[in-house]
């Protein structure tokens, strides 16, 4: 019977373990969809300079 108690005492705690996970993981979610909302108004020059960065750090310069 305490081989039943104690078992059962492990599977609850398991279960309040992964429903602590399953809440963190929601937050982290609601944390990643905020910042999906929050776009700079310029991001798409912002993206175009990083861009262009970069093809003139590969040796390509592009003509403007």
């Amino acid at each position: 019977m305490k081989d039943l108690e104690k078992n059962t005492g492990m599977a609850a705690e398991e279960i309040r373990g992964q429903q602590n996970t399953s809440e963190k993981a929601k937050a982290i979610r609601g944390e990643q969809e905020k910042s999906k909302t929050a776009v700079s108004e310029t991001w798409a020059e912002d993206t175009i300079a990083d861009l262009d960065d970069f093809i003139e750090s590969q040796g390509i310069y592009i003509r403007q």
